[in-house]
């Protein structure tokens, strides 16, 4: 009794730490971005969600799935800590070696490419985000289930961003403001993170063989793939649409984006939360293990059907706090095409979650990556026929129908089935 009260008190404790960063995540953009709209105009706007759209691809590269992969070993190997320095090391430097190929990478495109070279300098600014993310071992402090510093560490980055910004951004010329208040915001954290791991965790960070960095990105390969074909049906739309509509029509798609996130970002810090719990779980009962997992997804459908009901309801309501006014129809539309993601997104969080337990990351992966290749083959003709609603339309189809749909029928009746018998 006195150990399920302590695992009890444990998951509630994480679960109410990353509940609390997913609703720091959610509150900044909420106030921020509102704000950003009507002093840079949507069309700076659309330029800053272009750049950030990027900016994503380089953090999927360098992180490479160990916030999953990584996680996974850390907890596993929580009472050793020859083990952690281990692991923690080669993440560490795995990760720094993808960013300097990122931002090489990164320079040849504004060097080449037209669309990158006229906002050539704001990719150096916002650059600095990648580097704190770098820095800061998420999956470190969630595979030791101490997530309060995680918590901490980002509401302190956000809340010196977000003065900032109303202090000294006043006009569309101060958009190169934002990223360097980004990027400043993320290297404190990241830096500050990095010194708690080493001091108070007593994590020694050195040089690994050859064959333990070739271990931990094998061992992350298809979770990596499979994040990266996320990227093909959701951020890639965004550059995508970037070269075929006007940075206003942009901007009006990424504030959606933005809102839809937002608003499905503070409960998926359930399945993050009960994510290292479940990797042990398994090992002990698998019945178990799929009768919590049944629970959870109950609970994610009660709780965001009624929010998705009132974020559709109240859509011209919700988007006027955004554009300063009665915002205008094709916003509204989008809103209400893509409500559905909000529900959608958390079981995405909550299933791949799961089937990394199961060590199916290549399944996984295959299901990520066609659903993405099938988004590529798609996206062109649909903004070119149907435009920017019709890429609304689109993204709800490759999520919830493509992804979560298949997801949940290999879990519940292929996984289920096999792993009880």
């Amino acid at each position: 009794m006195q150990a399920s009260q302590s695992t009890f008190r444990r998951l509630m404790d994480n679960f109410l730490s990353l509940t609390a960063l997913q609703g720091i995540n959610m509150l900044i953009p909420l106030i921020t971005f509102p704000y950003l709209v009507r002093v840079l105009g949507v069309d700076q706007f659309g330029v800053f969600s272009f750049i950030m759209a990027v900016m994503l691809y380089a953090e999927i590269i360098t992180d490479y799935g160990f916030n999953l992969s990584a996680t996974k070993h850390i907890s596993i190997n929580s009472k050793n800590q020859a083990k952690i320095n281990e692991i923690f090391s080669s993440v560490i430097m795995i990760k720094a070696v993808m960013a300097l190929m990122f931002f090489m990478f990164l320079l040849l495109l504004i060097a080449t490419v037209d669309r990158f070279a006229q906002d050539g300098s704001l990719y150096i600014y916002a650059y600095g985000l990648i580097i704190g993310q770098v820095l800061f071992p998420v999956w470190f402090f969630q595979g030791i289930e101490k997530m309060r510093y995680i918590t901490i560490l980002n509401a302190v980055s956000k809340i010196i961003f977000a003065v900032a910004i109303f202090l000294f951004v006043k006009n569309p010329e101060d958009l190169f403001l934002v990223f360097v208040f980004y990027s400043l915001g993320s290297l404190v954290a990241g830096a500050w993170a990095f010194q708690i791991a080493v001091k108070k965790f007593d994590v020694r960070f050195s040089l690994q063989s050859q064959e333990n960095y070739t271990y931990y990105l094998k061992d992350a390969w298809y979770i990596f793939t499979s994040r990266v074909g996320v990227q093909l049906y959701q951020s890639v739309n965004i550059i995508i649409l970037g070269f075929f509509a006007s940075n206003a029509v942009v901007g009006y798609y990424s504030i959606v984006e933005k809102i839809v996130r937002a608003g499905g970002s503070i409960i998926a810090s359930l399945p993050q939360a009960i994510y290292p719990y479940l990797a042990k779980l398994h090992k002990e009962s698998v019945p178990t293990f799929y009768k919590r997992n049944g629970q959870v997804s109950l609970a994610l459908l009660v709780i965001m059907i009624p929010l998705a009901s009132i974020v559709y309801y109240y859509a011209p309501e919700i988007l006027s706090v955004f554009t300063g006014g009665e915002p205008p129809q094709i916003i509204v539309t989008l809103l209400q095409i893509l409500t559905p993601l909000l529900a959608i997104t958390v079981f995405a969080t909550h299933f791949t979650n799961i089937l990394v337990v199961l060590d199916e990351s290549k399944l996984l992966n295959n299901i990520i990556v066609i659903a993405g290749l099938l988004n590529l083959v798609l996206v062109f003709p649909v903004i070119h026929y149907f435009e920017v609603v019709g890429l609304a339309w689109l993204n709800l189809f490759i999520i919830g129908g493509a992804i979560i749909a298949t997801k949940g029928y290999y879990i519940f009746f292929k996984f289920r089935k096999r792993d009880l018998r």
